[in-house]
């Protein structure tokens, strides 16, 4: 009977849970998929949560049980369609939820919710989670740890390739057999975007771009928000939505008109990405995945700005939406193997870290 690993997480998009099955046994395969949806009442909640800053213990406490079933639910929903039983998994590598991150505070911590305990109880199979909280505390970034993965996935003999991966927030990673991986996040991916129309049109994306296709750029305002400090700060760095948020933008805008802001998120996204990869490399191919790979006017508006080859993660037989899923998958797998990982390139920490914790299925008494 063959054994597999499975990835879990909800991004910072909020979308709903990626849940994928993959098979290390000879490289990295794609068994199965699923997309589950979040309940709109938790998706609520958990936005509420993450922009309050004087959150309720008891309320993070109720809904990180409420997202544990959520995931549980998707674990056990994709077990079913694929035809897979809970002992063909040797374990989950759940991310969560992501509700805070600050690792450069005086007392750094970076929180995911989606209790891991329930999770495992419920589906019956191991699941590591916590996969920041060692970086973090060996004074690292805990994110991102996506370089990791693409390192092993993505490494051409005599080629320089940026793996870009575009969520709620973007990160880039710089793969080469020349130099140790590195990578960070480059600042907003689909956060922003998300927000504004959700803001003006109570829809969760903007499809294809095609609501920021009817504006203009207002290029006063793109030069204005370029100048933020974290777009300018040397890595490793991170970031999250407790940054880029409405909050953060409002503070920019004036009386423009909706559409011609949302021209000017996507372009920001798109202008934040590209300085990001030539600052370090003037050449390299770059490979886009995440969510951000849908939005057809980013990635027009990506290729328009570098003269360097632009690709999707399918292209070289990795999926777009779940190599995510992939990199919790594969981190579980290391982590039961006891793996100690150098981030140092791209976290900053300062020692060799096991990323996660174990959590193991309760047994009844029989």
């Amino acid at each position: 009977m063959s054994k597999y690993y499975l990835g879990l997480l909800s991004g910072t998009s909020m979308d709903g849970i990626d849940a994928a099955v993959f098979d290390f046994t000879d490289g990295f395969k794609l068994i199965a998929s699923h997309q589950h949806a979040l309940p709109s009442h938790l998706t609520e909640r958990l936005q509420n949560i993450i922009s309050d800053d004087k959150r309720h213990d008891s309320r993070i406490e109720k809904v990180d049980q409420q997202l544990g079933h959520c995931f549980a639910e998707a674990v056990n929903h994709l077990l079913t369609q694929a035809n897979l039983s809970s002992d063909q998994i040797i374990a989950i590598g759940s991310h969560g939820q992501n509700i805070s991150h600050h690792p450069n505070d005086p007392e750094p911590y970076s929180l995911q919710i989606g209790n891991p305990q329930i999770i495992a109880n419920l589906t019956h199979i191991t699941t590591i989670a916590n996969f920041r909280a060692a970086d973090v505390a060996a004074g690292g970034q805990g994110a991102p740890l996506a370089p990791l993965l693409h390192q092993q996935v993505a490494l051409k003999q005599g080629s320089k390739r940026a793996i870009v991966n575009i969520g709620g927030i973007a990160n880039v990673s710089f793969v080469s057999k020349d130099e140790p991986v590195s990578g960070f996040d480059t600042g907003p991916g689909n956060g922003l975007m998300d927000a504004w129309i959700q803001h003006h049109h109570q829809q969760p994306y903007d499809s294809s771009g095609q609501w920021a296709a009817t504006g203009q750029v207002d290029h006063a305002l793109l030069d204005a928000l370029l100048q933020d400090d974290y777009f300018k700060k040397a890595s490793p760095k991170s970031t999250g939505k407790e940054y880029f948020n409405l909050g953060w933008l409002q503070s920019y805008l004036a009386q423009q008109k909706p559409q011609n802001i949302q021209a000017t998120l996507c372009e920001l996204t798109a202008r934040s990405i590209i300085e990001a990869i030539e600052n370090k490399w003037s050449e390299c191919e770059i490979i886009v995945c995440g969510g951000g790979v849908h939005n057809t006017l980013l990635l027009e508006r990506l290729s328009y700005l570098t003269n360097n080859s632009i690709t999707t993660s399918d292209a070289i037989n990795l999926s777009v939406d779940y190599l995510e899923a992939m990199l919790f998958a594969w981190l579980a797998k290391l982590r039961l193997e006891n793996t100690l990982l150098n981030t140092s390139h791209i976290t900053g920490a300062n020692e060799p870290v096991l990323l996660g914790d174990t959590f193991t299925a309760h047994k009844h008494p029989q």
